[in-house]
């Protein structure tokens, strides 16, 4: 077995879990999610929903931190309890519906005038998903994911320095960001701070997800913030190598965070409700 799997770490993943104020974060796509070929494609694996019901009621929170918009990652898993964040941290869900983080707000008619710019695609396969703050151009459907990946890249380069935004990639995918300091990384502080955790695992798979595990990686460091923090990345065949840099051990795929999951179900006791935030 892989000596960074999260197998071979139960002992720190059980100092970890058995703090009373314990919270788990974790993206979505490609963590809880199968990839699918579209967005609207996705869906959380029905066992690890099913792992997360019972596990709620044995953390202090539960958090969605993920790259779709805050509507939408809420309708693929909703539930009263949970917190979620979307578009990288950029906006969240409270008070029944989605808020964008001030720092945003300014770029709101910016991001409508880039995309009304960006126009038709041409290349068969690849569209553009509005998220609102955010935009995202998917190429995986294309015939050549390589070529696709450079032409939009010409293309939408330009447009992000003349309006000011920030061109990131993902797996098979641009997106276009405002330039704020806000990421999943901050959004991983907010929701520590929120609901007093003393201990935190985030997992995710993808290059914005290093965000997060850094973050809680520095705060944990900190003597003054006494929390402990240990982040899973979660490998597939995509796996890009600043994740594995960046995460403290690994998951073999979704079907293992699924695994991993039942442990902590196995091993996590249940907390009194009044200590939870």
């Amino acid at each position: 077995m892989d000596s960074r799997n999260w197998k071979e770490h139960r002992e720190s993943l059980l100092q970890l879990i058995s703090e009373p104020q314990f919270g788990i974060i974790s993206d979505f796509d490609g963590t809880l999610a199968l990839f699918a070929d579209t967005p609207g494609g996705a869906a959380i694996v029905p066992e690890i929903a099913a792992l997360i019901d019972t596990l709620a009621e044995k953390v202090a929170a539960f958090a969605l931190v993920s790259g779709r918009g805050v509507v939408d990652l809420r309708q693929r898993f909703d539930r009263p309890w949970a917190v979620y964040y979307g578009n990288h941290g950029i906006e969240y869900w409270s008070e029944g519906g989605a808020r964008n983080a001030l720092l945003a707000q300014p770029w709101v008619e910016p991001m409508r005038a880039l995309l009304g710019e960006i126009g038709p695609l041409g290349i068969p396969g690849a569209f553009v998903e509005d998220k609102g703050i955010t935009i995202a151009i998917h190429y995986r459907l294309t015939v050549d994911p390589a070529k696709s990946r450079e032409t939009l890249r010409e293309r939408l380069q330009p447009l992000c320095d003349q309006y000011g935004f920030e061109l990131t990639e993902g797996h098979s995918i641009f997106e276009i960001k405002p330039p704020i300091q806000i990421n999943k990384g901050t959004a991983a502080a907010a929701i520590v701070e929120d609901h007093s955790l003393k201990s935190v695992l985030f997992l995710g798979d993808d290059v914005t997800d290093t965000h997060a595990m850094r973050h809680l990686r520095t705060l944990s460091a900190d003597p003054e913030c006494e929390l402990k923090a240990l982040s899973v990345g979660v490998v597939h065949a995509a796996t890009p190598p600043s994740l594995l840099e960046s995460c403290d051990m690994t998951a073999d795929g979704v079907k293992d965070v699924e695994a991993l999951f039942e442990w902590m179900n196995n091993h996590r006791t249940s907390i009194p409700s009044d200590k939870k935030d």
